[in-house]
């Protein structure tokens, strides 16, 4: 639940993340080589080893400066690296584990039913058709817009995507 991904899909996070990454990559080498004015190499190898937290020890000797720029890598990196893991879990659990079981919980609820209507749709006309059978029978319905998913399941229909 971090601070950029609130709906967010996917894609765009990957994309954040990545960039995210690189900015954090691009700021530590031109900080080791303007702080320490080491190699772009040096300044890099440096700045890579600090993020992963590896601890292979400096390139070369480090001024005070450079230990503050260092400390402060560390928080960045370490914070940026949870922050990536969070995203991951909650991918994980909210979205995978609740499509499964709430996908599995619908399709046994639609196998149960016995004389019941289809209704192929949930824009405005199957909506306001499906509260009207809804209150005599059980109704499943077939939609291919999967941005009514929502409102389906806040309405309490059954449904099927495709």
């Amino acid at each position: 639940m971090g601070i950029f991904n609130i709906h967010m899909d996917r894609t765009k996070q990957f994309i954040l993340h990545f960039f995210l990454f690189t900015f954090l990559l691009v700021l530590g080498a031109v900080g080791y080589m303007v702080i320490e004015g080491w190699s772009f190499m040096d300044a890099l190898y440096m700045t890579v080893i600090t993020l992963a937290t590896v601890g292979y020890g400096e390139v070369h000797e480090i001024s005070p400066e450079g230990r503050l720029f260092t400390v402060i890598r560390i928080f960045l990196g370490v914070g940026f690296f949870l922050y990536v893991v969070g995203n991951v879990i909650q991918f994980l659990v909210e979205g995978r584990i609740r499509h499964v079981l709430g996908r599995r919980i619908l399709d046994k609820q639609i196998n149960k039913l016995k004389n019941h209507f289809i209704v192929c749709g949930y824009g405005r006309m199957g909506r306001a058709l499906c509260t009207h059978l809804i209150q005599k029978y059980l109704d499943v319905v077939v939609e291919q817009n999967p941005n009514r998913v929502p409102v389906m399941d806040k309405d309490g229909i059954l449904y099927i995507v495709g």
